[in-house]
Order: C-alpha cells, then structure tokens, then sequence
C-alpha cells in the first residue's frame, strides 16, 4: 500500500513529466508473466496489434518459464524475460519502472492483474497504459488501477482472450479474432522426425501410426498446478485401453521435471511396444512439431493443451477445477470432462489455487478411465 501511497504523492509531477512525451506510436509493450496455457491464450494480442500498427516496435514482457514460446513469433520484435522476484521491495520496482522508462514505451498493455507492474508504467513514463480489471480483485489493486489510462473489466463468463480483445479497442484495434498462434523452431521437425525419436521408433510396426489410420495419441503425464493431477495409475489405465481395444500408438509428454510419472505410468502399462515416452526430451519451441504429428492429445487442462488447441489437434481436456467460462481449447474437435460438483470451477484465470480447500479434489479424482476413454473414441472413431 505504501507504493500506492507515493504514487499518488508524486503523480503530479509524473503527469506533467508525461505532457512533454511525444503523442507518437512508435513502441509498444504487450505484459504477460502468466505460464504457458495463459501465454499462448494470449497470442492474438500481439498478432492484432501487429496488423494494426506494422512499423511500430512490438515488445512482449513474459515469465522465463515462457520465453521460447515467442521465441519465433513473427508478430513479436524483441523479447524481454522478467522473473516477478525481481521486483520485490522498493529497489525491484524501482528497477522496473527503469527498464520500461529505459524502453521509451508509448503504449502499455497489461494483461497481468499486477500492482507492482501497473504502477511501473506509471513511473516508466508510458503515455497509454490499458490495463485490466479481473474478476476477483483487492482493494489494492483496485487503488493502483486508477493510474491506467483506459481499464478493460473482465466479466464472468466471457472468455477473457475476449476480454484481451475488448483492452485494444483502447487504442484504436477492434478485431474478434481470438485465434491462438503457436510457431515451432526451424529444426523442430528435424529433432522430431529425423532424429530417430519419435517416427522411426515404430519403423517396421503394422500398421505404423499415422494420421491416415489416427491412432497417433499424445498424453500429458502430469500439470504444472498439483491441484489438477490425474493419476499416474489412472493415465497407465487409460493407456492400456487405448492400445487394447483401439490399437493407438501413444506419445507421453511432459517437461524434464515429469520423467518420474512417466516412469512409473511405464512400469504399469502393458504393451511397451506402443508407447514411447518423450518427456523432457523437446523443448518448448520444438513440441509444436510433435504435437502437430498427432491424431488426438489428452490432458489435464494445462499449457500444452492450449498449444494442441492452436495447432488444430484435436482434444480431450479433463478440465477438472477449471473454470471453461474463463478460458477452454476453442476448436471444433473438442471433448471436455468436467463434474457438475457445487464446488466447481474454483480455478479461474485471475484466481488459481493449488490445493483443493475441502482436502478431497472430488473434481479431478472422481473423473473416471472409462470417461476419457470415450471422450478419445469419440474423437479418433
């Protein structure tokens, strides 16, 4: 609160420092510190302010964790990682505001419900500064958002990529294209196909998978929020099924830190032949070339859901505690499993929580094999 305090104290010399600015748009800074699944719902800001303002200078502040999202995004001009640790205490949020002063912004716009981050536009002397208004806020952010030059409301219910939309009416952009952009590496393919890891490993098999027989699963191992873990028991199960009675070939992926699911859903499934595990083997810049190899993905609702999503995969989100009001994959294949529970949806986009309050995560736990298993044969048939 005190931050707020000297922002109010010192906003008038801010504001005149800001008349002097020149009213050009020459520089424009996207801020999205969510993770992956956040991130890529995010992607039609920076393809929209792009077809709007071509010549301006498209910068996106992502977490680290994300940076190879964008890394080959074509809407994008540079890419600047922050780690919210660095804005701790007084010494971190004046070091913010430097780097967006240093930055020479004319537009800001926040896609993160942060108070640290909305008011260093402020004092990083940024003209337009949109901003948004969740549905769940404090009175703190609430204070600290009166310093936006425009606050776009989030309203239950719509999808807040719509939401992200109605923000850059604010600076002249009306576009309903929420459509979500992934882009591979150059030598994705190359790393995917080529390199005997995922095609070559059923080399001689009949029939081999393919998208012509679409029998071709990826499965997510686990999330990056525990609140929405499957089961590694659960996942072996389905597999079984999927390879027993469908005769699918599954692809098990994750990130490196995954491997120790992925080891033990392996010491459970029963035909190893038709089952290779990729987890941490790609990077994030390359799992798009093996996510687009894919007849069907299945997983929690989590970041690569999101990313088969944008890739035209088709999927089955076991959604769990996540609110699909907020944000869901939008294609036309799509299978979603949720329990009509009194607690559910208590995961939303502005409000994740990472433990279920009432200790039982019926939500998640009571969502059955057999149920994903038809959402899969539904998609695949």
């Amino acid at each position: 609160m005190i931050y707020i305090a000297l922002t109010y104290l010192f906003s008038p010399i801010l504001y005149l420092l800001l008349f002097f600015r020149k009213k050009d748009i020459r520089r424009i800074l996207v801020i999205q510190t969510a993770k992956i699944g956040d991130l890529i719902c995010s992607t039609s800001v920076f393809r929209a302010i792009k077809k709007k303002y071509p010549d301006a200078h498209l910068s996106a502040l992502v977490n680290p964790v994300a940076i190879e999202l964008l890394e080959y995004n074509p809407y994008i001009n540079e890419i600047v990682s922050l780690d919210n640790g660095l804005y701790k205490g007084f010494t971190g949020k004046m070091r913010l505001a430097k780097l967006f002063r240093n930055g020479r912004y004319d537009i800001a716009v926040s896609l993160n419900p942060n108070v640290p981050l909305t008011l260093a536009m402020l004092w990083g002397l940024i003209p337009v500064r949109v901003s948004i208004m969740p549905d769940f806020s404090g009175i703190t952010y609430r204070l600290a958002s009166m310093f936006s030059t425009h606050l776009e409301k989030h309203i239950r219910g719509r999808l807040v990529a719509e939401t992200y939309m109605e923000m850059l009416k604010a600076i002249g952009i009306d576009s309903k294209d929420i459509a979500k952009d992934v882009f591979k590496s150059p030598d994705a393919d190359k790393r995917v196909v080529g390199e005997t890891l995922v095609v070559s490993h059923w080399e001689g098999t009949s029939p081999s998978p393919t998208k012509q027989n679409s029998k071709l699963v990826g499965l997510a191992v686990t999330s990056g929020n525990r609140l929405k873990e499957w089961g590694a028991e659960k996942i072996a199960a389905l597999i079984n099924k999927l390879v027993s009675e469908l005769n699918a070939y599954i692809v098990l992926i994750g990130s490196e830190k995954d491997q120790d699911v992925a080891d033990k859903i392996f010491k459970t499934i029963m035909r190893h032949d038709k089952v290779i595990n990729t987890v941490g083997v790609f990077t994030i810049s390359e799992l798009p070339a093996l996510i687009e190899s894919l007849s069907l993905f299945i997983g929690v609702d989590t970041g690569i859901i999101y990313m088969a999503d944008a890739l035209n995969i088709p999927v089955v989100d076991i959604a769990g505690p996540s609110d699909m009001e907020d944000q869901r994959p939008t294609g036309r294949k799509i299978v979603i499993i949720q329990k009509n529970l009194p607690c559910v949806p208590c995961s939303h986009t502005f409000k994740a929580p990472y433990e279920c309050r009432y200790g039982h995560r019926k939500c998640i736990t009571d969502i059955t094999v057999e149920e994903v298993f038809q959402g899969a044969s539904k998609l695949l048939a």
